[in-house]
């Protein structure tokens, strides 16, 4: 992560980055909501599952989509804060630990390697003061709720160089290879697990200027943007009593939160009722970013956990 300010916006961020370091250094709530998992030991990465729950909880409490952190996380370093040797894992360029910190003096640089809860917070609270910087384009009526929401500030995270430039500027193509993309990529595959595409930007090459052989920051000159297609919001918002939509077809009802247990097939378009609140994978080991949620079908003659991955708000 090479984040950068730039000077429109200084102020505010700065503020928002002291305040954050502050909290950062003390003990936060969301940890404390993976105690199951038991205590992380020194120079150990987590299981996948205790990770799974420590990006979830922390996002939600910075308001921000768990499956944006979750996808920042795994494009940014594949959820290790550790090397098989124990070693805390620093990138070439300085980026530290799970969320790849780099050219952040005001947090403490050796609980950046060793303290994961703290890589962690740092990460979001980055992420979270990249939301709100008011130089960077927004979607027209949409909150901090919507995943599309997000791309610029995930853009933000990495930087707002000419690299990462939406467009091709010679040829106004999509920049697939800009880290927002990639993030975004990783999202799709994992939050959704193939069959929901995000909503796309209706980008112009005039919407950016810059110079691609500088280094100096974009200037944006399109701040806000109506999108067309379908947007979604984040799936770990629902609560008990909450009707959900399965997306596609053949999507498996499991008796229990893992993909392990007993399936009842569903088809596309399936209604069924949120009955409590989610939970993580019963192999700590799953590689699975998604949450299970336990749900009923209307008529309540069959019930089960499903994916966050296939269902929808109705």
């Amino acid at each position: 992560m090479k984040s950068i300010i730039p000077k429109i916006g200084v102020l505010t961020c700065l503020m928002f980055l002291g305040w954050f370091h502050e909290s950062a250094s003390a003990e936060s709530t969301w940890s404390s909501k993976c105690l199951s998992y038991g205590t992380i030991k020194p120079n150990q990465n987590p299981s996948f599952q205790h990770l799974n729950c420590l990006l979830t909880n922390a996002a939600l409490e910075a308001n921000i989509p768990p499956e944006v952190v979750k996808a920042v996380a795994t494009q940014e370093n594949g959820w290790k804060q550790f090397n098989e040797s124990g070693q805390p894992v620093v990138s070439q360029d300085g980026g530290i630990g799970l969320m790849q910190i780099t050219n952040q003096s005001n947090y403490d640089q050796q609980k950046l390697k060793y303290d994961i809860y703290y890589n962690i917070q740092a990460g979001i609270e980055i992420l979270s003061s990249m939301y709100y910087r008011t130089d960077l384009p927004k979607i027209k009526g949409a909150g901090s709720e919507v995943i599309e929401n997000w791309y610029f500030p995930v853009m933000a995270y990495n930087g707002t160089k000419p690299i990462n430039s939406p467009l091709y500027q010679a040829t106004g193509l999509i920049n697939e290879n800009a880290y927002q993309e990639r993030v975004f990529t990783n999202l799709e595959q994992n939050s959704f697990l193939g069959g929901t595409s995000l909503g796309q930007y209706p980008f112009k090459t005039t919407d950016f200027e810059y110079d691609p052989n500088s280094s100096k920051n974009i200037v944006f000159t399109q701040m806000e943007y109506i999108l067309t297609d379908q947007m979604h919001a984040s799936a770990y918002h629902f609560q008990a009593g909450n009707e959900v939509v399965v997306t596609k077809d053949s999507v498996n009802l499991r008796s229990k939160p893992t993909t392990a247990s007993d399936r009842y097939v569903l088809a596309k378009n399936t209604v069924l009722i949120i009955t409590g609140d989610f939970v993580f994978d019963q192999s700590a080991s799953n590689k699975n970013q998604f949450v299970w949620y336990p749900v009923k079908t209307v008529d309540q003659k069959v019930a089960g956990y499903i994916s966050s991955a296939y269902i929808i708000q109705k």
